[in-house]
């Protein structure tokens, strides 16, 4: 049945388990006066009454008694859709988002990552839905509720947060921080739980190791051709042969993120090798006559068999520069895979990466399409964005769990071909701090609920 939007609103009645809509809404969700229905919320359910309200036959405003509010654990009135499937009658969508590093303060309830839910919350405006943050700590299973934080708009203006306890949720998305955080016994146990609770799909779950997603994707004749060459626990011969091939070998930590631990070796024909790295200090070079030597010293004091060699690509390059994009993806209420920005990063003076740490500047994506290729720009934005699909759509699938966002590492070579060098399943949102990219975090942030609405069946 259709989903209708409604405003949600208490009613002081201490004895009655009771949910109170117009007439027209009882017509249209085929409900009659005194009937007993089940009321869904989350994953928790009451048996409740029907009741009109006579007075206001044209309203849009349902009311649900104290009783049946509190037995749901319903945390707020506003704005919300009503579903009817079958014998029941669905509250929501809740959403929770699942994390770690909660507190108990209403201030900065997850501490310094406060403001990052705080953007992700805000996205709920308009969406109909309860959208809050829980940790693994705060699941009561036995009675199917969590204990989580909510972000409310405030009388005095602005917004507050408040801690409630509500219906274990329709969807979960998860942003555990980190892989640590992932390896905590309490995480493990949620998981565990989480895979055998009925009907609750979780979508981004866990980290992504660069080395799996390259056996997912390689052997895929429809996105190999954007897969360089990549090698694990890559031998001395391994890292020869592929400089025999390409003149930049790339050394990459298979765990890796923000660029750390990459070593970029460049073959300099009749001179050696050279070795190009980030440190705490800043950007290193160093120079070797020997492939032999170049290999001791990196891995020296990192582990081999925690790393992978890979075909490095020529970058084009803006203003003598290399540059790559990050495309972040999202998934839509219609299950679609659609692009939410586009932002090139171009590589700081003497970087190994194009990552912001290490000196690198964000653009956004459009801009530079426009300066580099002027009438152009839609034919190379359009290869950009095909490809990405493609690749998010093989990513999924081979995966075969639900995946609503991922942020891509593309970039093009100097003879036009777009690449895929990195997929990440918990995408940082740095690139959104750029002023013209602000309108691009809104929308990203909006398809979350979205695709979120979509797995719940809402």
């Amino acid at each position: 049945m259709e989903i209708t939007r409604v405003r949600l609103r208490f009613l002081t009645h201490p004895h009655v388990c009771g949910i109170i809509l117009p007439i027209h809404l009882c017509q249209k969700l085929q409900l009659r006066p005194r009937q007993k229905i089940t009321v869904m919320l989350g994953k928790k359910e009451v048996v409740a009454t029907v009741l009109q309200d006579r007075r206001n036959p044209d309203s849009t405003i349902v009311k649900v008694t104290s009783l049946l509010r509190s037995e749901l654990g319903i945390p707020h009135g506003g704005l919300i859709n009503l579903k009817r499937e079958g014998e029941v009658l669905r509250l929501g969508p809740a959403i929770g988002i699942v994390t770690t590093g909660i507190r108990r303060d209403p201030r900065q309830p997850i501490g310094p990552r406060t403001s990052f839910f705080h953007k992700l919350l805000l996205a709920q405006e308009g969406k109909g839905v309860f959208y809050y943050i829980f940790s693994p700590h705060d699941v009561d299973w036995h009675n199917h509720t969590v204990s989580a934080w909510f972000l409310r708009k405030s009388s005095k203006g602005g917004y507050v947060w408040r801690r409630l306890t509500t219906a274990m949720p329709d969807v979960v998305y998860d942003r555990i921080p980190s892989r640590s955080a992932e390896k905590h016994e309490a995480v493990q146990e949620f998981k565990y739980k989480l895979a055998n609770y009925p009907h609750l799909p979780v979508f981004n779950q866990g980290f992504f190791n660069k080395w799996s997603v390259h056996q997912l994707l390689y052997p895929n004749p429809d996105v190999n051709e954007h897969i360089p060459e990549t090698y694990t626990a890559p031998s001395l011969q391994t890292v020869r042969n592929l400089l025999r091939k390409y003149p930049i070998v790339y050394l990459k930590p298979k765990n890796g993120s923000l660029g750390y631990g990459i070593v970029k070796v460049v073959k300099q024909p009749g001179k050696g090798y050279e070795a190009s790295y980030h440190t705490g200090n800043g950007n290193v070079k160093r120079h070797f006559t020997k492939l032999a030597s170049l290999y001791q010293h990196v891995f020296r004091t990192r582990r081999i068999r925690n790393y992978l060699a890979q075909q490095g690509i020529p970058l084009m390059t803006f203003h003598g520069r290399p540059f790559d994009f990050r495309v972040h993806l999202h998934k839509n209420q219609l299950n679609e895979w659609v692009v939410s920005c586009t932002a090139a990063k171009v590589a700081g003076s003497g970087s190994v990466t194009t990552h912001v740490r290490t000196g690198g500047t964000v653009i956004p994506g459009d801009e530079l399409l426009s300066h580099l290729f002027g009438r152009q720009k839609a034919i190379v934005t359009e290869r950009i964005k095909e490809a990405s699909i493609r690749l998010a759509t093989a990513i999924e699938q081979a995966k075969g769990t639900d995946l609503g966002e991922l942020g891509l590492d593309m970039g093009i070579d100097t003879r036009g071909h777009v690449w895929m060098f990195e997929a990440n399943s918990k995408p940082g949102r740095s690139i959104f701090k750029h002023a013209r990219l602000k309108h691009a975090d809104q929308e990203s942030r909006k398809l979350l609920v979205d695709y979120s609405c979509y797995l719940a069946n809402f």
